[in-house]
């Protein structure tokens, strides 16, 4: 199909698309130059202002150097203060070599001179004259004049030193300073610096082609100027002002059209753009209008169309969703047309597959012969078994797996991969018929193939544990020999799987192994339950391998799923009535701790899991219960000995060996006693006792220290001492000096 009113309208919109953005490039090529201008501007008066700076500081750094002369430098000094006594010439030496030296220190210094009022007369680098024969007197003169005694520097002028026989003038700006500090009333002090010389940098600092610069003094002395022609051929960026130079800084850039022309052309630019954008708008308004016809067609003809059938459902927002709808609407119905199918197809299949495995009567035969025949299974066949596969741990698998859909995922992959395995060795069919079992019939002619086919069960079982993260127990019926036999297969597969718990989990379960090993004596394991909880709370000797014992018996045991799990309760039961009558320690204990877990374990889907596991823990039930029994005798035996040794603690043969014959007990046991009730051996409580009532005879009596060691059991009083020292820390002595000082001066 040609895509003709796709291509036109394409077409026609190109002229706008095109025109529309060059005048947008030609507006944002505008916009960028006047951005850049304004950059331009901030630029050159950065620039401008860097030169300021420059030359105001190459002035300040003369000024301030001259003035630290006139403030610590000798020579100038000696020469203002000279009063005729002293060697003139020598005087006047010294003061021109400082003269020098700040030349040289200072290129830009064109000369300097120093006036003395006394004898007015002018030293300059190459002269000593009177003021009257000097040059520059008449600046001289002016700077006398001023009132104004604040520094500054000069307005450009001319200055020459007089020598040779035609003077050299030079441009320069002049410093004046009156001396001596403070007052000012002996000289003054004058620095000519060069203009030229000021200024020689400048050519450096900006670019004579793009940029101009010119720098005026006063109100009409051209100081320098880049450009020939002035700048009246130019417009002004930037203008600043010295007020430490009284200069004047004008600066703009070097271009054929101004910045108000350039503007000025932009804005025209954005005037036109703005035009071109209305105008573009228009026209696509009118080239939409004339490619919506043919939509607007196909919406009344499905309008009618909807009208007649009656099938109108939901509001469109526009055209296009309006026929998106009705294309929708058409694919649902069709969806639904094909689902219903399906969904009616899988509900016979399934209604067929239950009907044969939990049915045996034989009705409707005729029924289900065309449902066979129909789903392509054969009707008659040599042997035939039924296999039901179960997923271990569901509840666990529906933890892992929240959504319905994943679980759906794994299901159906099992299925899958199933089929793979056994669809070679015969007929086979399958579904999930509950949410964790999938019973498969499986058809054959030849006895031995049901081996093979038991080989890829075994298979598929070891594959779904490797791969998807679950685990399956399968149990396995006997042989039957047509389709209404099927019902018992199913049923010994399903039988099977009740001895789960027995045998474990992940396994294939065949019912001829089981019926050859059930046991018939459960009920030997309830009088069991019975006699353990009974001995529980006597303590008597083996029971803990009773208990032990009956838990690995019962794991070896081959019992029902339903036999284990009530066996399990009737002796968690007893144990929670046993429990009743513990201590408040001991029954919290067991109803915070072990019956919780007790209930997890019987969620449990193995006996391999849960015996041994219950085993530990009344083992440990049991021991501390033991523990809290003898806790209490032992508590009872050390607070009677305790009590003892306090009454005869002056006994000096008060031993261990005397308090084991005294409660019957062994020497080690009372030692262990004192321990662990205690947190402190025999021998140090017994010293701990004796030094405490020995500190209170040695300040409350004033019997000697070998009396007090008889007193608190020490035959031999340097033992007394020895202990007491390293009881306390000094001996008994020293003790019952220095406290009993301390008694007095409180």
């Amino acid at each position: 199909m040609k895509k003709s009113w796709y291509t036109k309208t394409v077409l026609s919109y190109v002229p706008t698309l095109y025109l529309t953005i060059a005048i947008i490039v030609f507006i944002a090529i505008f916009v960028v130059s006047e951005v850049s201008m304004k950059e331009a501007e901030r630029t050159n008066k950065y620039s401008t202002e860097y030169i300021a700076d420059t030359l105001e500081t190459s002035l300040m750094t003369i000024e301030r150097r001259m003035l630290e002369e006139l403030r610590i430098g000798d020579a100038l000094y000696e020469y203002f203060e000279f009063n005729g006594s002293t060697n003139d010439r020598l005087l006047n030496y010294e003061a021109n070599k400082k003269l020098r030296q700040l030349v040289l220190e200072y290129p830009i210094i064109q000369s300097a001179y120093l006036y003395r009022i006394e004898d007015e007369m002018v030293l300059s680098m190459n002269e000593y004259e009177s003021l009257s024969e000097f040059e520059d007197q008449l600046f001289v003169l002016s700077e006398l004049k001023r009132t104004d005694r604040s520094r500054r520097w000069s307005l450009p002028r001319s200055y020459t030193d007089g020598m040779g026989e035609e003077p050299q003038y030079t441009d320069v700006i002049s410093f004046s300073q009156r001396t001596q500090l403070p007052m000012g009333s002996q000289g003054i002090v004058v620095i000519n610096v060069s203009i030229d010389a000021l200024l020689s940098n400048i050519e450096k600092m900006i670019d004579p082609e793009r940029t101009f610069l010119q720098i005026s003094a006063g109100e009409d002395i051209i100081v320098y100027s880049s450009s020939e022609t002035g700048i009246e051929n130019h417009e002004i960026m930037n203008a600043l002002s010295s007020g430490y130079l009284q200069w004047h800084f004008t600066s703009g850039i070097q271009s054929k059209l101004s910045f108000t022309s350039l503007q000025t052309l932009s804005r025209i630019w954005i005037a036109v753009g703005i035009a071109v954008i209305i105008g573009s708008f228009i026209y696509t308004l009118f080239i939409t209008k004339r490619n919506y016809r043919p939509i607007q067609n196909i919406v009344e003809q499905i309008q009618s169309f909807q009208m007649k059938q009656s099938t109108v459902k939901g509001n469109a927002t526009d055209e296009f969703s309006f026929i998106q709808k009705a294309i929708e609407r058409l694919n649902d119905e069709n969806m639904q047309y094909e689902a219903q199918v399906q969904e009616a197809n899988q509900h016979k299949r399934m209604q067929a597959f239950v009907h044969f495995l939990e049915r045996s009567d034989g009705a409707g035969k005729k029924k289900w012969k065309d449902t066979l025949e129909r789903l392509g299974y054969p009707q008659q066949f040599g042997h035939a078994l039924v296999a039901v596969v179960e997923i271990d741990h569901y509840q666990a698998f529906e933890d892992k797996y929240k959504k319905s859909y994943d679980q759906g995922l794994i299901k159906f992959a099992m299925s899958n991969v199933l089929q793979e395995y056994v669809h070679e060795k015969g007929f086979t069919w399958s579904e999930w018929t509950r949410l964790n079992r999938m019973p498969m019939i499986y058809l054959f002619e030849h006895e031995q193939q049901s081996n093979e086919w038991l080989n890829k069960l075994e298979t598929f079982r070891v594959w779904v544990a490797a791969n998807l993260g679950v685990t399956v127990t399968i149990g396995v019926g006997q042989h039957v020999g047509s389709w209404d036999e099927l019902s018992h297969s199913y049923n010994e597969a399903v039988e099977a799987l009740r001895y789960k718990l027995s045998y474990g989990c992940n396994r294939t379960l065949h019912y001829t192994q089981i019926a050859s090993s059930k046991s018939g004596q459960i009920h030997l394991y309830y009088q069991e339950c019975n006699a353990l909880i009974y001995d529980y709370r006597l303590g008597q000797q083996g029971w803990d391998e009773r208990v032990t014992s009956f838990f690995a018996n019962l794991e070896r045991e081959v019992l029902t799923n339903d036999e284990n799990v009530h066996l399990l309760q009737y002796f968690k039961s007893l144990f929670e009535q046993m429990a009743e009558k513990l201590p408040q320690e001991l029954k919290t204990q067991c109803q915070e701790v072990l019956l919780p877990e007790w209930n997890e374990l019987l969620h449990k889907e193995s006996m391999k899991e849960i015996a041994p596991r219950l085993a530990e823990l009344l083992l440990q039930s049991h021991n501390e219960y033991l523990d809290y029994v003898r806790s209490k005798d032992s508590k009872q035996t050390v607070h009677s000995i305790r009590e003892y040794i306090e009454e005869n603690y002056k006994n000096p043969e008060l031993s261990l060996n005397l308090i084991s014959e005294k409660f019957n007990l062994s020497s080690k046991y009372v030692s262990q006693l004192f321990k662990e009730q205690l947190g402190i051996n025999f021998a140090d409580f017994l010293m701990e006792l004796r030094i405490e009532h020995a500190k209170q005879l040695l300040l409350v009596t004033s019997s000697s220290i070998n009396e007090i060691s008889s007193k608190v059991g020490y035959e031999i009083p340097l033992s007394f001492g020895r202990a007491f020292k390293k009881h306390v820390g000094v001996s008994p002595s020293d003790y019952r000096k220095n406290m009993s000082r301390e008694e007095d001066i409180g």
